[in-house]
Parts: structure tokens; sequence; C-alpha cells
């Protein structure tokens, strides 16, 4: 683990002297669950934030962390579930003049549910109540495409992808990130 960071410290002091190849955005998500996952959680809202280096022109590399969070669809015990992806791909953009690109990441998704348990009073005695927790971590994807909207040195990047944290949970995630840089 401490090898990694130093390479990490690395690259970034390397890459700071060709700041013109770096970049970060910072945007908000809505998450749009299907199949089994969309017959038991609502709809998700979140963040992230995501580094792009640029390796050569339209071929950027990414590295991006974000929160999602969602909670049931129905009344019931009252449980949320939350996931943590910590993602690295690249993006393509088809055009210098129309910044349209691809995009594909692969990483950990690290994911906690808590549910809260109901208490009951039966004869005087208290039974049940509290909260239980349990968190996991699971390979997960994306691809999706977006387009990068100008704002002088900066963009507003608009995005739509696929996206799994584990084999059942899925869906589709439409963003919006502020990015500065490049």
């Amino acid at each position: 683990m401490k090898k990694l960071f130093v390479l990490i410290a690395f690259l970034f002091a390397f890459n700071f002297a060709n700041a013109q190849q770096m970049a970060l955005g910072v945007g908000a998500n809505v998450f749009m669950p299907m199949g089994t996952f969309g017959d038991v959680v609502g709809t998700g809202f979140g963040g992230n934030a995501k580094f792009e280096y640029k390796l050569q022109p339209g071929l950027h590399l990414t590295g991006a962390v974000g929160y999602l969070t969602f909670s049931e669809k129905e009344e019931g015990f009252g449980w949320q579930y939350s996931v943590i992806p910590v993602l690295a791909g690249a993006k393509y953009y088809f055009s210098k003049t129309m910044p349209f690109y691809g995009m594909a990441e692969v990483g950990m998704n690290f994911a906690s549910i808590t549910v809260k348990i109901p208490s009951y009073v039966i004869g005087g005695v208290t039974y049940g109540g509290g909260e239980v927790s349990e968190s996991g971590s699971e390979f997960g994807f994306n691809f999706g495409a977006g387009y990068e909207l100008p704002l002088g040195k900066a963009a507003l990047d608009i995005y739509a992808k696929y996206q799994t944290f584990e084999a059942d949970a899925n869906g589709i995630n439409i963003g919006v990130a502020y990015k500065f840089g490049l």
C-alpha cells in the first residue's frame, strides 16, 4: 500500500509540470436502477469527482470516485443503500470541433446497507429496535457517452452511462460536472 501511495504521489508531482494535460471534474448525478435492483430501490442521488490525463489527442485516461445513496422503493423496515465507486478508465473524443466522447471504466464499488429494525412492546417488554449495517465490495464497470460544453478554459460535462455495482445492481447514471483544466 505504501508503494502504491508513493507511485501515485510521484505521478501527480511529475504531471503538475504538464498541467495543460490534466483536468478535474466535480459534479452531481442521478441513478435510475434497472431490473431486480430497480424493484427494491428508488432513484439514487449522488456526486463524484473525476481526474483526467490527456494521453494523446482524443484519448484521456480517467480516475473517478463517487457516492450514491438509494432509499427503499416502498415503505417497509426503513433501510438505506449506498455505494462508493472507485473507477479507472478512458474517454475517447470523436472530434476536436464537436466534443462528443465515449467512455468506459472499471473498478471496485464499496457498498453498505443499513436496516432500521422496528421495536414492539408486548406485555410491557420491548422487542427489537435499533439498526443493523452490512458492507462489502464488488467489481463493477460502466460505459457511456457524453458531451462537453466549452466554458472558456473550463467545460460543462454532460453524460449518460450504463453502470453496474454488483451482479444484480445496475442502471443508468445521468450526470453533469464542471470540468477544470485541459
